[in-house]
């Protein structure tokens, strides 16, 4: 692992890859999906009504934890995989290191996806303001850094995934297969297994 082999990996997704706009398009309808959550708050705020006016910040929790996998899978579970079923990977492996590769491609992943959490925290911080003229820094610094943790994890989970498939296909499937197990233990109520391969109950209990 070579830490400048992981900076150009990381800076040729972000600047030169054909991904790089797919997972900025992806990211900017996530966006705007808890844009719209927050915008109708006044709706969602009837479901809280221990909390003192309109929580913003839950909200776009919220709409984090169950739109944010799906969001990090259609983004990165062919991220490595394209590179297998291509062989591109191949000219790529004897210039860079493979674990600095990952690496350069899970930082490509986070770095987006940590300024789109900075983006949804700056949107709640203004609707809390317009609604209280108050600025709760605690609950959006606690927003801000668990979402970062919660689609961290999902990063390097589908990355893994995409990793060890040889193909496209088999790495969606394996990927849908791994969300389908999620949703159907919270379903079942099991979502106790959810603790150990996420941060969601560290985040619910603050």
């Amino acid at each position: 692992m070579n830490f400048s082999e992981i900076l150009v990996t990381m800076e040729d997704e972000l600047f030169r890859g054909s991904k790089s706009r797919y997972v900025w398009f992806f990211g900017g309808v996530f966006v705007f999906l808890c844009f719209l959550a927050m915008h109708y708050g006044t709706y969602m705020s009837l479901l809280f009504p221990n909390f003192e006016g309109i929580p913003y910040s839950l909200i776009s929790y919220l709409v984090v934890l169950s739109i944010g996998p799906f969001i990090i899978m259609i983004t990165s579970f062919d991220i490595v995989s394209s590179e297998i079923e291509t062989g591109s990977i191949r000219y790529i492996i004897p210039k860079v290191h493979r674990s600095s590769f990952i690496l350069g491609k899970f930082f490509f992943l986070f770095l987006v996806f940590i300024s789109i959490s900075s983006g949804i925290a700056l949107i709640s911080l203004m609707y809390q303001y317009s609604a209280d003229n108050v600025f709760q820094f605690k609950n959006t610094i606690l927003f801000w850094i668990f979402s970062s943790l919660y689609l961290g994890c999902f990063i390097s989970i589908f990355l893994l995934i995409s990793t060890l498939s040889v193909n496209n296909k088999i790495s969606f499937t394996m990927s849908i297969v791994f969300l389908g197990i999620l949703i159907y233990f919270f379903l079942q109520g099991h979502d106790t297994y959810l603790k150990y391969i996420t941060p969601f109950f560290t985040v619910l209990k603050i």
